[in-house]
């Protein structure tokens, strides 16, 4: 993500009900209160972003995946996977070996699981209305990144459409 970058991402964001959201009196803790440029991707067409993944290092082997979101023109076009693929491979890169993930869309659980391997550990309480706004918890996945690759056993990467993942 570069500084440019700013408007569309947080455009993405807010369609999905997951743009951040600063703490106040009303939302001392909110879900997600920003975006780190250096820890934020972007699936990007000729320039154009088209999606945005992002994490949070939760300590040196640790790690959480934060809001990612396609722009609904693009959903179905392998922006997320793709996103997602470059999201695992900058935490490897990082030292990272495990990797949670909190989601309230039952098919965004269910690709999680299936596609990438991860487990469902739990849920918690949301802090606030994010995301999905009738869903008032997360269900929480977990994810070993030793061994095997993610995805690896499900086939190839689609082939997103021109679409570039980038930090």
């Amino acid at each position: 993500m570069r500084d440019d970058d700013w408007d569309r991402v947080l455009a993405i964001l807010g369609y999905w009900g997951m743009a951040p959201v600063a703490a106040s009196e009303e939302c001392p803790e909110p879900e997600q209160s920003g975006i780190e440029v250096g820890k934020t991707l972007v699936a990007t067409v000729d320039g154009r972003v088209v999606g945005t993944a992002s994490f949070r290092l939760l300590g040196p082997r640790l790690a959480s995946t934060e809001s990612l979101a396609v722009d609904p023109d693009w959903l179905g076009s392998g922006a997320a996977d793709r996103l997602q693929r470059a999201r695992l491979a900058a935490l490897r890169e990082l030292g990272i070996e495990r990797v949670r993930t909190t989601v309230d869309r039952p098919r965004s659980i269910a690709w999680y699981v299936k596609r990438f391997g991860y487990r469902v550990v739990g849920s918690e309480p949301k802090k606030h209305r994010f995301s999905l706004p009738d869903v008032p918890h997360w269900t929480v996945l977990e994810l070993e990144l030793t061994g095997e690759r993610p995805g690896s056993r499900r086939g190839g990467a689609p082939s997103g459409r021109g679409i570039d993942p980038a930090v």
